[in-house]
């Protein structure tokens, strides 16, 4: 007897479906379950070898063979056997595009955009804001005093500078102290502009929880030391720099 049911693709209503698109269909689906193995033998591989590294994210990039590995808010590459981890930027050569820092850049703004009002000590511009700037500084670091002083220039030139309480030496530092107090203030701004001068904070050491909090963010946010400033693009300027300086690099950052 003639067997007459209807193709496979028939019954699943596949027949109406153009070509090229059946086609594209049909060619997913080993491309799919490809990245899937490979994603699962990165994976094993960091688990087995590097048990300690947490894993945010394994994504494709450009390079055949190559994907992102994203762990603490910091990127490194792997081959597709997971045999090999590769520290270092990746650059677009064509395009002269460096691929790695625009993502941590885009990283920097997402985390930031995360961070509660309660965290922020919110200076806001003179007049129109024109842009915005975020910077994790230490009421015991000199070079953040430094800056703290370019803090009217930035704001007359339509800049809002949000500061982050970051001790540069974390828990059991003066440092930490002096943020978790100044947090604590009354006055939360006023208490920083005593504690930048080498002043007493009255107020007692309430929100070491908070201060650890930003101390996780700085190292997703990938803070190599004190003053740490997030440019409106995401891009991060190390360091003590006049304000002329900053305002430039916020111009040219796209702002």
């Amino acid at each position: 007897m003639r067997n007459t049911r209807l193709p496979l693709a028939t019954r699943r209503g596949l027949t109406a479906l153009p070509p090229a698109f059946a086609l594209a269909f049909a060619l997913a689906l080993p491309s799919t379950a490809v990245m899937a193995d490979d994603k699962d033998a990165i994976t094993a591989s960091i688990q087995k070898h590097m048990p300690g590294v947490p894993i945010d994210s394994i994504e494709e990039t450009p390079a055949k063979g190559i994907y992102e590995l994203t762990s603490n808010g910091q990127i490194a590459y792997v081959t597709a056997d997971g045999k090999y981890l590769i520290a270092g930027d990746l650059i677009d050569v064509e395009n002269r595009q460096n691929l790695t820092q625009g993502k941590q850049d885009a990283q920097r703004i997402a985390a930031l955009e995360d961070v509660p009002g309660e965290r922020k000590l919110v200076y806001p511009a003179d007049g129109e804001t024109r842009h915005s700037i975020t910077i994790l500084t230490d009421p015991t670091c000199p070079f953040c005093d430094k800056l703290h002083k370019e803090l009217p220039k930035l704001r007359e030139a339509g800049v809002e500078v949000t500061y982050i309480l970051t001790p540069r030496q974390g828990p059991g530092s003066k440092g930490f102290e002096i943020s978790s107090k100044v947090a604590c203030a009354d006055d939360p701004k006023d208490a920083l502009d005593r504690a930048m001068k080498g002043g007493s904070v009255d107020a007692q050491a309430c929100r070491n929880d908070m201060i650890k909090e930003n101390m996780a963010l700085s190292s997703r946010l990938g803070m190599s030391g004190t003053p740490y400033t997030i440019l409106p693009n995401g891009a991060a300027m190390p360091g003590y720099r006049p304000a002329n300086v900053v305002l430039q690099a916020i111009e040219q950052s796209g702002g």
